[in-house]
């Protein structure tokens, strides 16, 4: 079992190698943890796909953020 543990634009995120070809997930934003299962031959592109979800996830959390009074 292969455990990886990075960071992409100040979040850490955690891969595991579950089986092969199949990656296990996780990450916290906002402090909710996200977590979920990619398939992907590469630790790159399961790397790759944990990052694009991290970036969905800071652009939404950005649009939800309430406006400040001004």
């Amino acid at each position: 079992m292969k455990k990886l543990i990075d960071r992409h634009r100040d979040i850490e995120y955690t891969l595991t190698n579950i089986e092969p070809d199949l990656w296990s997930w996780s990450f916290d934003i906002n402090g909710k943890t996200k977590r979920g299962i990619t398939r992907a031959r590469l630790d790159l592109l399961a790397r790759r796909r944990v990052c694009t979800l991290i970036d969905r996830e800071l652009k939404g959390a950005v649009r939800t953020k309430p406006r400040e009074p001004g």
